[in-house]
């Protein structure tokens, strides 16, 4: 299965933004299932009130330290260290674009790099608290679903802002950069989500 879903990934030549920006974080998007029910998994941020993420749905993964051998291998590490999945090299189905990250519509000299993942394993999750309140897996047709399409809202500058989102029965919907790369990912896998 892990083959059929690599294929969509084949001749592709993601974004690479590590020749104009120095700082980066990886992320994994995990996926699992059967091709017709495929789910993906997402975390729900710890709050803090310094974290400028806290509370957001998005993706395990973080900052490259110095010590990581590649970016791979800090997407692997820092999902480990967040959630407990151990992922290795052979489950990786392929990489998306690199998103720059932004601050109140001003891009930042950061970006993200996502890394796919299928597994057909059986593991427990045993979350860092200081970084992850949840994780939790989302089918990927509730994403694709017209009925889960809305807004996220709020004041920028004393200017109310709208953005496109995704409900997911959280408090808080899928929004931002990890909403982002989850259009990036659907574009990838159209082929197989629209049959």
């Amino acid at each position: 299965m892990n083959k059929e879903l690599s294929r969509l990934f084949e001749n592709q030549n993601p974004l690479d933004l590590s020749q104009a920006l120095q700082h980066y974080a990886c992320v994994s998007i995990i996926l699992r299932g059967a091709l017709d029910d495929l789910q993906i998994g997402f975390i729900q941020r710890a709050i803090h009130p310094d974290d400028r993420w806290s509370g957001q749905i998005a993706f395990p993964g973080g900052k490259k330290e110095e010590w990581d051998r590649s970016a791979l291998h800090t997407a692997i590490r820092e999902t480990q260290e967040e959630v407990g999945i151990i992922l290795t090299q052979e489950e990786v189905i392929g990489q998306l674009d690199d998103v720059q990250a932004r601050k109140a519509g001003t891009m930042l000299d950061f970006f993200i790099r996502p890394y796919v993942f299928y597994i057909d394993k059986d593991f427990d999750i045993h979350l860092d608290p200081n970084e992850v309140a949840d994780f939790f897996w989302t089918p990927l047709k509730h994403l694709i679903s017209p009925e889960r399409a809305t807004t996220h809202g709020f004041i920028r500058d004393q200017i109310s802002v709208e953005l496109p989102a995704i409900a997911l029965d959280r408090d808080v919907p899928l929004w931002g950069l990890s909403y982002m790369i989850t259009q990036n990912l659907l574009k990838q896998l159209k082929p197989r989500i629209s049959n």
